[in-house]
């Protein structure tokens, strides 16, 4: 029987490094031997664990929806397509949030239906983006749901800015105002939210209102774990 795990794309890439690689004088051969250690081994791991963990949360959910059966799962294109895509993605990052959130959509691909469109670009946005726009997202909309951020919004009397209540919320990333800046600017840009303006002063009960877009929510029910409803 063939190997289910073969021909990977990193696999195409290690040839065609290695074929470079190997036409140099003297150091073809250890700097190949260095890539195939350093680089296609462990990218053919991550592949391969991200896989069969997939694998393993679609089994598990199996009993909870008609959607997810072996033969439902054959039929289902967009399920197929996704899971294609994500696997290639998955490859390239070293984050576990990240994978989670591949993973869910890879559930989430075969428990509903997006529009083909639409799906495709929420593929390109999760290439696009860190854990952190995700955590963010989530935040932004619904910023209720954060009994920190509620308490720092009652306490504002006269004005404040949304940049204090995910100060509040998010206190581990209060020491880097540009990495905060560029992810909110971002989520604006891909049409998730409705605005990047987190300086902006305004009431505590203005700064608890729904900052995502309807993309941005449908993006976020994409990407969340369809049991706990929530982003990694």
């Amino acid at each position: 029987m063939s190997d289910v795990f073969g021909n990977r794309p990193e696999d195409f890439l290690n040839r065609g490094l290695k074929a470079a690689v190997g036409t140099l004088p003297v150091v073809g051969g250890p700097l190949n031997e260095f890539l195939a250690f350093v680089i296609g081994d462990p990218a053919q791991e991550r592949r391969d664990d991200f896989m069969k963990a997939t694998l393993e949360r679609l089994i598990a959910l199996e009993a909870s929806s008609e959607r997810l059966r072996p033969e439902n799962l054959r039929d289902n294109e967009q399920f197929q397509a996704t899971f294609i895509q994500a696997v290639r993605l998955a490859t390239t990052t070293a984050s576990a949030e990240k994978k989670k959130l591949l993973q869910n959509a890879i559930i989430n691909s075969a428990i509903g239906h997006v529009d083909e469109t639409v799906r495709m670009l929420f593929i390109q946005m999760l290439d696009g983006i860190t854990p952190m726009h995700a955590v963010l997202l989530a935040f932004l909309d619904n910023p209720r749901g954060n009994p920190a951020a509620i308490r720092k919004a009652e306490s504002i009397s006269l004005g404040g800015a949304l940049v204090h209540l995910i100060d509040a919320a998010f206190p581990e990333i209060q020491s880097n105002g540009e990495l905060l800046n560029r992810v909110v600017a971002d989520l604006n840009a891909m049409g998730l939210t409705t605005s990047s303006g987190i300086q902006v002063m305004m009431t505590g009960s203005g700064l608890l209102e729904r900052r995502s877009t309807d993309l941005g929510r449908s993006f976020l029910a994409f990407v969340s774990d369809p049991e706990t409803k929530s982003v990694p």
